[in-house]
């Protein structure tokens, strides 16, 4: 379900109400911090020619958010970007699509009880939440000149999200994932692959 709603998901944000769909918007922004590994390999022969670990607790992510009550899911434009690390300034940013799928609910739903009093549903809800991206890595190795680039890859990065409320219109979020690229940058002298453990930290702002 969550895949078909990535696929879908251009239709369900420009056209929600034509699907006649119960939908909610909100906005969120988190600090994050990441862990990852470059593994460099040798263009010619394939073979493992460096490896750096790149560690960084300057990230920023800001999210908009479509909810679908009637899927529990949400789907979510992201921009994030780390602002420093161990190898260079701004060393990472990526523009990604995504959707969270909740389990139980989605914090703010209208819920009709036995005797038919609408009522809103607030709660601890946990999710499972999958986007794919395009970044841009920029590097500067302190140990070696020519392991320096800047590149473009796709890239992958399923998570699982908590949400806290703290009140009806602002919750607390905590999300934690293994990211991974699905593409080696072009142009490069080396066949980058990146992969680590990327954690947010934030707040969400709602419409309900």
């Amino acid at each position: 379900m969550l895949l078909r709603f990535l696929l879908l998901f251009p239709l369900l944000l420009l056209a929600p109400r034509a699907h006649a769909l119960k939908t909610a918007s909100s906005f969120d922004v988190s600090w994050g911090a990441a862990n990852l590994t470059l593994n460099a390999y040798d263009l010619s022969t394939g073979t493992l020619s460096k490896t750096r670990t790149l560690t960084s607790y300057t990230g920023v992510q800001i999210d908009y958010n479509v909810a679908l009550f009637d899927y529990r899911t949400v789907a979510t434009i992201s921009f994030s970007q780390f602002e420093s690390s161990n190898l260079g300034s701004t060393p990472f940013s990526r523009v990604a699509i995504g959707a969270s799928y909740h389990f139980f609910r989605i914090n703010g739903q209208r819920v009709i009880f036995d005797s038919d009093v609408e009522s809103k549903v607030w709660g601890i809800s946990p999710a499972f939440e999958l986007s794919l991206g395009l970044n841009k890595l920029s590097i500067k190795d302190p140990e070696d000149a020519n392991f320096d680039f800047t590149a473009s890859q796709i890239d992958i990065l399923p998570r699982v999200l908590i949400e806290v409320p703290v009140s009806s219109n602002f919750l607390l979020m905590l999300r934690g994932g293994y990211y991974g690229t699905l593409s080696s940058p072009k142009g490069q002298a080396f066949d980058i692959k990146t992969s680590g453990f990327i954690f947010n930290i934030g707040v969400k702002l709602t419409t309900l």
